[in-house]
């Protein structure tokens, strides 16, 4: 009889739980809250990294600002684009050739010449402001030709008048228009009417390399007749300067016989530089600190210069163009420039690569100071040679950002 079977009882493990062993932290984290300023100075109760600095190394985890007041062209300096100024003269005005004493009905008395002048004497952040205050000016030529007309006709010497007199309410018509290629050229069109009375100066140097492409080229005139472009459209006879005769000739008649008034684009000219990466001097944002990074002196003989700093961004903000189909009146194309970001922007977030730069030994880190910088370019006149400089980022009291340094040890 086989013996009754007993099962054997054996010790069984038990189930254990226990946490995991953890890794010990070092990353130290720092954020920075800074609004209506470029830089900020804190200070820490304790040390901020508790081994020497050259056990860790540094970089930007995150960057967001809010800027209004990075310009897109230098306003500090009042300096002007282009203004639009008359072929003839009349027996109250200056030889520089600028829009008369507007009426007292049209309100103040240099009311006409603020309209017909692009002065940069504001913030401009999009291209798409730009290319408005460019199309006031077109507007505010048609307005007054339109109530006001061409004044003053017959006083003086012929080349010192209005060549075509045009008399106010004489039609509803635009006579001028500025407007963008979908090359991305400025292009300034208008009647015949309008280029028989009105030429384009562009006074600064630098805003002729980026529209004409030529330094010397001060004023743009064209022929109401025959399109080409007048090389000189004023001359300098005894101590004034009169506006030179059309060759060929030009002046008195109709107006029915110079055209159709109507025809806005019957003379144009396209300019040469391609407004979309010429005419915005903003090139990166830049972020500085008082850290001892290794070969980054932030003080370079006495002079505060950011020759390295955490990050340097890109000011990147890529154009996308549609065109629409011809206008009823020209066969022109009407571009539609959109532009992704405005408004708050992330130039570091967590999908991009952190850049760490190394520290250099130091103890005890109680004070840092950070600072928001803006590399721009620069135009030198006199080796007609485009540059750049590094300037302190302008901050309105609206505008804000936010940085934060992460400290990862080696």
């Amino acid at each position: 009889m086989a013996e009754q079977i007993v099962p054997r009882h054996k010790a069984q493990e038990q189930l254990r739980t226990e946490a995991p062993k953890q890794k010990e932290h070092t990353d130290k984290y720092v954020s920075a809250f800074v609004s209506g300023a470029a830089n900020t100075d804190m200070t820490f109760k304790n040390p901020l990294l508790s081994k020497s600095a050259d056990y860790y190394k540094v970089g930007i985890d995150e960057l967001t600002v809010n800027m209004g007041g990075l310009s897109m062209l230098e306003y500090d300096v009042d300096d002007v684009l282009f203004r639009v100024v008359r072929r003839g003269l009349d027996a109250q005005a200056s030889p520089d050739f600028l829009m008369i004493d507007a009426p007292a009905a049209a309100g103040a008395v240099g009311v006409w010449r603020d309209a017909f002048e692009f002065r940069v004497d504001r913030i401009y952040l999009t291209l798409h402001e730009i290319l408005e205050r460019c199309r006031e000016i077109a507007v505010a030529v048609g307005t007054v030709l339109r109530d006001y007309g061409l004044q003053n006709i017959g006083q003086g010497a012929p080349a010192d008048n209005w060549t075509i007199p045009w008399a106010a309410g004489a039609g509803n018509f635009e006579h001028f228009r500025i407007s963008i290629t979908p090359n991305g050229q400025l292009r300034f069109s208008g009647n015949r009417i309008f280029w028989a009375n009105f030429a384009i100066e562009v006074p600064v140097v630098k805003y002729r390399q980026i529209i004409f492409g030529d330094i010397t080229q001060q004023y743009l005139s064209m022929h109401p007749a025959t399109g080409a472009q007048v090389p000189i459209p004023y001359t300098v006879v005894g101590l004034n300067q009169v506006a030179a005769t059309l060759a060929p000739g030009f002046n008195g008649g109709a107006v029915g016989a110079y055209g159709d008034p109507n025809n806005t684009t019957s003379v144009e000219y396209v300019a040469t530089g391609n407004l979309l990466n010429t005419i915005d001097r903003r090139v990166t944002l830049e972020v500085g600190c008082s850290l001892p990074i290794k070969n980054s002196p932030l003080i370079d003989h006495g002079v505060e210069a950011p020759d390295f700093v955490l990050g340097r961004y890109m000011f990147h903000q890529p154009y996308s163009m549609k065109s629409f189909a011809p206008g009823i009146l020209d066969n022109n194309p009407i571009p539609e420039i959109t532009v992704p970001q405005l408004g708050t922007i992330t130039v570091q977030g967590p999908r991009d690569r952190v850049v760490f730069h190394h520290l250099m030994p130091q103890q005890k880190i109680q004070t840092l100071r950070l600072r928001l910088w803006a590399r721009v370019r620069t135009y030198d006149e006199t080796q007609d040679k485009w540059g750049m400089k590094t300037i302190m980022c302008p901050v309105q009291n609206t505008d804000y950002w936010h940085v934060r340094l992460h400290f990862a040890e080696k």
